[in-house]
Parts: structure tokens; sequence; C-alpha cells
């Protein structure tokens, strides 16, 4: 028994074909006993072809292309024997493969690249060049993977191989492309599945010839990035089959659709499209229903990213709110559907209304959004805009309204709701003091000593303080800190009131945000600037519960604020702590219960900026 096993240890051990093995005795075809024959080094460079088969897309559309996950070798002689028993690296990057111990002669390099993970398959050991290295082992499954291959025959002689090797795509991509009347259609889909009527290779050989049969049968290719492609040997013929798509209605009834195709070429390193026009009952629906999932389909981003142009965020036709109004929901000139959010917080359940008002007096559902999110802007086609539609009205029937490619907003009227229950939304809700804010350079381009320029994430610590700082104002705990300071808070020898101030803050109409260097803060009418740290060190949370709630930032603020509202420095509504102190104390105190809309700084600072 000892002896079997001994034996059985010495075949695997000689049939091994991949590298890490050293060269022994036996793998030496000496021509004459007690030579050596010369022994050599080869060198291969490793890449892969450029092809849009080894380029992996993601859902935001950006394009990347997948490096080598995992590189496998042979080496065959002249006679196609797969040769054992010499030493061979590769190195981490999958790019270089070095062998050495190798007699020399006439041999062919077998190369496979892998460039995902791939699931089912089995890497046989080959002896000849003939033998299957690769197999599908899935059942009416294609062999769904990225892979490369080459053979790349080479000499070895006294001065050693270096040489490039560019393996080749040996896979066929073919990706299913759903044409959609409206993009909110694609909402529905659940599953898309493909079916061949013929077979395809299930195994690639050694030498890279395609070998045995394979179905492919309802073949799931759902994705929710809305990629539905699959990877899978070429054929020698065109294959035919169909697509079927099951999908939902709006009312949660599923139904499936088959659409065939014939014809249809599977070429290595090449994409093959299956184009289909997408079918469902309630395409004529004018509802722009903006899905989570599906945003990306949509033309939609992010204001305030690091990379925003100062044009655009100085820009007071683009940049700009009302605090008591932070959605924006409007149409534009050109007939879109503009959307801009000025907050840290997503917003769910967005509906907005519409009246065609040369065409139908009934109110009916123009869009919805599953989530708003933080400082979004979108600017979206309406389906009316395009064909013909039918909208559920209030009433409860559907209207009709014929087609307005030309849709200016004269034509309709809209509004919007949102979720009831949105703690950001409620807390806006209750603020009295609707000011129209916008962000500007000042003199930063003009060498004036004191501004310089905002940056996007300034012009989102900006916008918290603009509804933190007007939802304050609006409280009945600024009103009672108020009055603990009543007959105390003077300017130019006058007592102030609560009464003046509150018709000042009504008076105020708005802030025009800035930034200042050299001095802590500039401050008069709607001129508001401050230093960059003074933006962030604001936010109550800078400041531990139980803490000094006049800090630094927070003087400086409201004593700019004072000065917008008509104060100077001849009292203590600027200087002398006072003023500052009532307002830093209230401020930092409902920060600290969670009732600002903007608690917290990292609400701001978590969020996204590429």
């Amino acid at each position: 028994m000892k002896m079997k096993l001994t034996k059985n240890i010495f075949l695997a051990l000689s049939l091994l074909t991949l590298a890490g093995c050293a060269e022994d005795e036996f793998s030496r075809d000496l021509q004459n006993p007690g030579e050596k024959p010369g022994e050599g080094k080869a060198v291969f460079n490793i890449a892969t072809e450029a092809s849009q088969i080894g380029v992996i897309t993601r859902a935001d559309g950006e394009e990347t292309t997948a490096p080598i996950a995992e590189l496998k070798w042979l080496v065959a002689d002249k006679n196609g024997k797969i040769v054992p028993h010499y030493y061979g690296r590769v190195n981490d990057q999958n790019t270089q493969l070095s062998i050495e111990g190798l007699p020399y002669g006439d041999y062919s390099l077998l190369c496979l690249a892998t460039l995902n993970e791939a699931e089912g398959i089995s890497f046989i050991s080959p002896e000849y060049v003939e033998d299957p290295w690769i197999v599908n082992e899935k059942d009416n499954q294609p062999i769904d993977g990225i892979f490369c291959y080459k053979k790349v025959p080479f000499s070895l002689g006294a001065d050693g191989v270096n040489s490039e090797v560019i393996l080749e795509h040996i896979a066929a991509k073919v990706s299913v492309d759903i044409e959609m009347q409206n993009l909110s259609q694609w909402r529905h889909i659940k599953k898309v599945s493909v079916t061949f009527n013929e077979g395809i290779p299930s195994s690639l050989e050694a030498g890279g010839s395609y070998n045995g049969s394979n179905g492919v049968e309802s073949y799931d290719i759902y994705d929710p990035s809305g990629s539905f492609t699959f990877t899978t040997f070429p054929t020698d013929q065109p294959v035919s089959g169909y697509v079927d798509i099951e999908s939902s209605r709006d009312n949660g009834e599923d139904f499936t659709q088959r659409y065939d195709f014939s014809d249809l070429v599977l070429e290595a390193g090449k994409i093959a499209h299956l184009n289909l026009q997408y079918r469902h009952p309630e395409q004529e629906s004018g509802l722009l229903y903006v899905a989570t999932q599906e945003q990306w389909r949509f033309d939609i981003s992010t204001m305030l990213l690091a990379n925003e142009p100062r044009s655009k965020f100085y820009n007071n036709k683009e940049r700009w709110f009302y605090t008591t109004a932070p959605l924006q929901v409007w149409i534009c000139d050109d007939g879109k559907l503009g959307v801009r959010y000025y907050s840290p917080y997503t917003l769910k359940d967005v509906k907005v209304k519409a009246c065609f008002n040369k065409i139908s007096p009934e109110w009916v559902e123009l869009a919805y959004f599953e989530e708003v999110n933080p400082f979004m802007e979108a600017f979206l086609t309406l389906p009316i805009t395009e064909h013909d539609c039918v909208f559920n009205g209030e009433s409860g029937r559907k209207v009709k309204i014929p087609s307005i490619p030309e849709l200016t907003p004269n034509d309709i009227t809209i509004q919007f709701e949102w979720d009831k229950d949105d703690a950001f939304m409620n807390k806006v809700a209750k603020i009295k003091h609707n000011w129209y804010i916008r962000f500007s350079a000042y003199g930063a381009d003009s060498g004036h000593p004191y501004w310089t320029h905002m940056n996007p994430m300034l012009c989102r610590l900006a916008t918290g303080l603009a509804y933190d700082m007007t939802y304050m104002f609006s409280t009945q705990e600024f009103i009672d800190e108020f009055k603990n300071w009543e007959g105390k808070l003077i300017d130019a020898g006058h007592i102030v009131t609560l009464e003046e101030i509150q018709q000042r803050l009504g008076w105020q109409g708005g802030l025009m945000m800035g930034c200042v260097h050299g001095v802590l803060g500039l401050g008069g009418g709607q001129t508001f600037g401050m230093s960059a740290d003074r933006y962030s060190n604001f936010y109550p949370d800078t400041t531990p519960v139980g803490g000094n709630t006049f800090n630094g930032a927070r003087q400086t603020i409201f004593h700019e604020f004072a000065h917008c509202l008509g104060y100077g420095h001849d009292g203590n509504m600027t200087y002398g702590e006072a003023w500052t102190v009532c307002c830093a104390k209230v401020l930092v105190e409902l920060g600290w219960a969670d009732r600002l809309p903007v608690s917290r700084l990292a609400d701001i600072t978590r969020l996204p900026m590429e």
C-alpha cells in the first residue's frame, strides 16, 4: 500500500502544467547521456487588447478597464504536448511571466487570463493542445466571464526570449438594449432572460479552439444598474432565440412579453446588440416617475460639488433659494421640468401636479420622485413633449392630453408636495422670515484686501446657516430669551425692543453670502461675509452639550448680522457680549435638542463632494 501511494504522488507531480515547479532531471529530453542540454530564460510582458468587452460600465456611466484578475499559462512543445516541470513566476500585477530552466527548443506559450470572477467554470490540466483547458459546467447558461487568450510560438536559445504578448478576447458579449418610450417605465422591469435556439461551445482547448455544446435557456441577465449583458463563447454560425421580459403594471400585476430574434452573430471580442422596443400596457402614461434605483437614467446631478465652477455658484440665476422654500420645481423655457433642492437631507415622496391651462381644467399627476437627493439638480424631459399622453386626474378619470412639443411655462401650471412627515421640511415650514439667499465673490477678483472666494463647501455650510438663523429667529425660545435681555440691549443711545427686532427681521429680505480673510467678518444690509472657519464653527455640535454656547464663530456671525439689521458699534448689539450672547445661546440649545433645520455640521460635511 505504501508503494502504491508513492507512485500516485509521483504521477500527480508529473502531470503538473502550471508555474511553481522547479525543473528536475525528468524534464530533460537528453540527446546524449551525461550531457545537459542548454537552458534558457523567457520573459513575456502581458497585456490585454483594447476592447469594449473588457470595459466595465458602472451605473453612474463611468467606464474602467478591467485588470487581469488571474493569469494561467502552459508551454507546449513543437508536437503539441504540454511540457511539464520548469520554473516560472508571474508578478503581482499579472503583467509579466518569467520562465527559467526550459531546455533550448521550439515551443508555444499558451496564455489565458480572466478579467473578472466567473462562476461555474473548471480549469482542466491538459496533456496536449487539443485537450480542454477551460470548461463550462453550468447547465443552460453561457460561460459568463471575460477571458483573454493567446497562443505565442517562440524559440528558446542562448539569448533567451523577451517578448510582448497582447492577449485577445475570446468571448463574445451580448447586450440587450431596450428602447423605452417613457423612461419611467424602467421601474416596471423585474426580470430579463435570454434563450438560444442553438447550442454554443462549452469548452476552450489549450490550443485555442472551441469545442462541446451547451444550451442557453431562460438565462436571467437582469441587473439593477440597467446594463443587461452577458458573455459567451463565440459560434461559427449566427444564433436565434428570444428574450423574455417580466414586468409589472402600476397596480402591481405582473406580465411577461417575449421578443424573438434571429441571425445574432457571436464573434470573439465583439459586442452583439439585441435592440428591443419595449412594450407596456401603460406606455402612453404621461407620468414622469423617477424611481430611486433608476435616477441615473435621467438628467440628474448634484449642486455645489467640489468641481463646480465659480461662474455657476456665483450666478444668481442658477444658485439661489428662499429659506422657506428649499425645494424648487418649475417648467423651464425649453419645456423641461426643473428641480433644485437646497438641503443636506434626502426628501421622499415628492409629487408634482399640473394643470394644462389651455386644454383641461383638471389637475393631473405630472411627476413623482421616490427620493430627491441632497442638493439635487435635475432637468427632465416630460413625456408630453414627445407623444400624446394619458394622465391620472384628481377626479379619478383618465385625462388624455395631445403632445405639446414646444411646451412653455405658460402652457402649464404646477403644484408640488412632499412627505408630510419629513423632519427637515417640517422645521422649515415654521420659518417666518423668508430670506433670499445667494453667493458672491464681492471684491475677491479686484484686489480687495479682505474679500476672498467662496467654494462649494462653504456655500453648502452657508445654506445650513441661513436656515438655522431664520428658524431660530422664528421660535418662541428666541422671544423668551430676548425678554431676559429686555432693557439691556442698546444701540446709539436707545433701547432695542423686541418689537423693533421683529420688524427689522421682517424687513431683512435676504443675505448675499461671501468669504473674507484678514478679518473675521463683514456685514451690512444684505452683505454678509464670514471667514471660512466661522461658517463651520457656527454649528451647534461643534460645542459639547452643556458647554459654553458663546464662541468666536457665533460672536462674529451675530455681530455682522446686527450690522445687516442696521445696528452699529455704538451700543452692545455688536460688541459687548449682549445681543451676540443672546442669539448664540438660543441657537446652540435648539441645536442640542435637534430642533434646528441643520443641527449638525457633519450632516453637511458627510455628503460626497465628488
